[in-house]
């Protein structure tokens, strides 16, 4: 299935100031196979960036973003088992996460992750982290710009 990161898909009926959504990985994440359930926490103020994190306390958390309206013709192609296993019918179906890395030796600079996205399907909220079949075509430290200055 062919998914299209849509400029609005960010919910804006959101009212409260800060969200969670609890998100089930029944497979874990690459590298945190035990870790199959975090919190997806966001303020509208921080968007489109977002938290993904486990429930414990000093548990893991990784900096994620829907790539909407952020990353220009970002579109993944998911395999047909992945979109069994989420019991998804349609893009409208899903939410594509990226996450995104800060890394300590290149300050200013942000990179995504747009190789191994969490796809999660919004009615369940049952996610998981797929390769893309067109993984080719993007890369793991796709280099954000977050302000014109040549990052």
């Amino acid at each position: 299935m062919k998914l299209k990161a849509g400029e609005d898909s960010n919910d804006p009926e959101i009212g409260q100031s800060e969200v969670r959504n609890q998100i089930t990985l029944p497979q874990g994440l690459f590298g945190f196979p035990e870790i199959r359930s975090m919190d997806l926490v966001f303020d509208k103020e921080e968007l489109p960036f977002m938290w993904l994190r486990e429930e414990k306390q000093d548990g893991l958390a990784f900096i994620v973003l829907e790539p909407g309206g952020v990353i220009p013709n970002y579109s993944v192609e998911v395999a047909d088992a992945d979109v069994e296993v989420l019991g998804i019918t349609g893009p409208e179906d899903t939410m594509i996460l990226n996450i995104v890395t800060l890394p300590p030796d290149e300050s200013g600079k942000i990179f995504l992750n747009l190789v191994g996205p969490i796809i999660v399907n919004r009615a369940t909220l049952v996610a998981k982290q797929c390769i893309i079949n067109n993984h080719e075509e993007f890369s793991a430290r796709h280099v954000l710009d977050v302000g014109g200055e040549g990052l």
